[in-house]
């Protein structure tokens, strides 16, 4: 409770101070859907589904990028009284904070509970978790979403009463980031496919969650569908499946092949830098992993939950990899969730070979502030170097 009501206070806090600052951001997604968040919440709520362009990024007619889930809880607060030239930002805290509990919980049931704990601070200093530290936009809603679904299929293993958060999670993501958020159900049906299942659980209502969601997210967009043309008389499906989809690969180009294979080396590089340090031991335990598994001696080499672990890491990283390299356009933000999955695995492994950081990983899980303290110093730093700059 204690730990809770410090979370909120470092949340209150930080958030005074983008309004006190009048804090906008540079990034160009995330001023859009600050200014969208704005004008929406100025309109009655029949039009929230419908954001315009209105001369952003030089377009003009209705916002059709991705579905309006990004910018409602923006709408809310400003609508609740919050500025609203900083209301997207205060919301991704939100998601942050998320984020941070989230972490641990997923590892945990891969790794040793001081391990697991230790990513909730030390994930934050990433070099992508500065980059991505005031935003408005859509990683950390995603990847909020990506670890709720699969913590979620995990847990539901043993109760269905998980189930619910599985549907609730998919179904989010689907409004943020339309067909994107594939990605996240195929990382938790990865889950079940290679994490083992505590004993005498059961898959059965995991998978049937994971289908009850697919179902669940459809019925949704159907409505979705039907009350944007009625509050438009336009299609929305029509122009996110012909322009956000049917423009964004095309196989037929002969030069296909060498352009994903250039994507897959870029998306590696991304990869390597925005996980660094910790990427590198990751792409070393990647290759013990690979040698020992085809020698056959991957338990000798891992423990087995680690080895099934790094088994489902590298799998979903590969996916997100694979199936972004051939699209026309490519952007670091794509694989946002694997900078986290591979990060994660060079922390632990670190943690585990070298006993200097194992010694400060386990002093450390003595103090649960730690993560806030982190958190709240980070974004002091980031603030700080923006308004400078500004």
């Amino acid at each position: 409770m204690r730990h809770a009501f410090l979370w909120c206070c470092a949340v209150a806090i930080a958030s005074s101070l983008l309004v006190v600052t009048d804090y906008r951001s540079r990034d160009p997604d995330s001023a859009l859907y600050a200014r969208l968040s704005g004008e929406l919440a100025q309109q009655p709520p029949s039009r929230w589904i419908a954001p315009e362009w209105r001369g952003a990024w030089n377009q003009e007619g209705l916002f059709r990028e991705h579905p309006a889930g990004i910018l409602l809880p923006s709408v809310v607060l400003i609508r609740a009284g919050i500025p609203a030239g900083q209301a997207a930002y205060i919301v991704n805290l939100l998601y942050q904070v998320a984020v941070i509990a989230l972490i641990p919980l997923v590892a945990g049931v891969v790794v040793k509970g001081f391990e697991a704990r230790s990513l909730a601070w030390v994930l934050q200093l990433l070099p992508v978790s500065f980059a991505y530290r005031i935003r408005g936009n859509q990683e950390h809603p995603l990847l909020m979403c990506f670890l709720a679904l699969v913590y979620s299929t995990h847990r539901a293993r043993t109760s269905p009463a998980w189930v619910l958060l599985i549907v609730v999670a998919f179904c989010f993501l689907v409004l943020v980031k339309g067909a994107f958020a594939t990605f996240a159900l195929v990382g938790a049906a990865l889950w079940l496919l290679v994490i083992p299942r505590p004993t005498g659980a059961s898959d059965r209502w995991a998978w049937a969650g994971l289908a009850v969601a697919l179902v669940a997210a459809a019925l949704m967009m159907a409505g979705y569908e039907a009350l944007y043309v009625r509050t438009t008389g336009e299609s929305f499906l029509d122009f996110y499946r012909s322009t956000r989809l049917g423009q964004s690969i095309q196989f037929s180009d002969p030069r296909v092949v060498p352009h994903a294979l250039t994507n897959v080396g870029w998306y590696l590089l991304r990869l390597a830098w925005f996980a660094a340090p910790w990427s590198l031991v990751a792409f070393a335990v990647a290759a013990v992993w690979f040698k020992a598994g085809a020698q056959g001696r991957t338990g000798e080499a891992f423990e087995i939950a680690t080895a099934r672990g790094i088994q489902w890491a590298l799998l979903t990283t590969a996916v997100f990899i694979t199936v972004l390299s051939p699209a026309l356009v490519r952007a670091e933000r794509f694989i946002f969730p694997t900078y986290f999955i591979i990060g994660a695995i060079g922390v632990v492994a670190t943690i585990r070979r070298v006993e200097g950081v194992r010694h400060v990983a386990q002093r450390a899980d003595g103090h649960p502030w730690l993560a806030i303290a982190v958190w709240m110093a980070t974004f002091l730093l980031s603030l700080g170097s923006k308004v400078i700059r500004l």
